[in-house]
């Protein structure tokens, strides 16, 4: 009994760090914010007014809702290129193909590279004069767009350079799931006569499922944090085309200083992140109960 007690004492012992660390560091700070997010004022008021839900009413009324549209538009797009892309990707380093594995570092590249600083290299790319796009359009006698001050061609410019900034973090995680897959298993599909299709489709696939929820969820919570890239390319604009949800908290929190609606945002945004989440985990559940 008394090593028994030990042991859990000692279990507890290296839990507690983590569990003081994520109180202090997040369970107080979400407390804060949903306690501040009932309350209006700017940053520096000394008595701020108790307004209950009226900073949700009023951020959802004054950009918020618009807000939160271009981050589940943005986000959709980001989910389907990224977690495209690194698949098939992914599936080509897996092949096995002559030099495939020479060309592995480049995907990487993008994640070790500043953000400023690609933004700004994306930023000169998308320029109306001199940028490289506009003139391979050019050359191509195709017509030409000002991406970047044009509300459609703005978003399209976000959302791509925000896919290459993360489709190689998704390479990386569906070639570990590959890799995870037992190579027994794929030569005995072989041996019954399945072709490289039938073995994804029926081997790989379905044997990636929690590999796929993972890279799921994070794909969507990186796609609904989306910040620096609007704030180095558009600003927002044109016209509030590619504000995102925490590009408004920004804007209204330590632009225009009020930390009522900056708050408020910053709930919602929590709230629904965490729905997506336990949706998504809770369609896996379904999906693994249904089999």
């Amino acid at each position: 009994m008394r090593r028994r007690h030990r042991t859990w004492t000692l279990a507890y012992a290296f839990v507690a760090p983590t569990v003081v660390l994520t109180v202090v560091f997040s369970l107080v700070p979400l407390a804060m914010l949903l306690w501040r997010s009932l309350y209006s004022g700017g940053v520096f008021d000394a008595s701020p007014e108790f307004v209950g839900l009226g900073n949700y009413g009023q951020m959802l009324r004054e950009g918020g809702g618009h807000a939160l549209g271009v981050t589940g538009v943005y986000t959709a797009g980001f989910i389907l290129l990224t977690m495209g892309v690194g698949l098939g990707l992914a599936l080509l380093l897996n092949s096995g193909a002559p030099g495939v594995a020479r060309v592995r570092a480049p995907f990487v590249i993008p994640l070790v590279v500043p953000v400023v600083a690609t933004a700004l290299i994306w930023a000169n790319m998308f320029a109306p004069q001199f940028g490289l796009i506009n003139r391979l359009l050019r050359a191509l006698h195709l017509p030409q767009a000002d991406f970047l001050s044009s509300p459609g061609p703005a978003l399209v410019a976000v959302l791509t350079f925000g896919a290459w900034q993360f489709f190689g973090q998704n390479v990386i995680l569906y070639v570990a799931a590959l890799k995870s897959v037992p190579g027994d298993v794929l030569d005995a599909a072989s041996v019954d006569g399945a072709g490289a299709w039938r073995r994804f489709a029926h081997v790989q696939w379905p044997m990636m499922r929690r590999h796929t929820l993972l890279i799921w969820v994070v794909t969507t919570l990186t796609g609904l944090q989306t910040f620096t890239q609007v704030y180095v390319l558009t600003q927002g604009g044109p016209d509030g085309a590619t504000q995102t949800a925490l590009y408004y908290v920004y804007n209204e929190g330590f632009v225009q200083f009020d930390t009522g609606r900056a708050n408020a945002m910053g709930v919602a945004l929590f709230l629904l992140s965490l729905l997506i989440t336990i949706t998504q985990i809770w369609l896996l559940g379904r999906a693994d109960r249904a089999r």
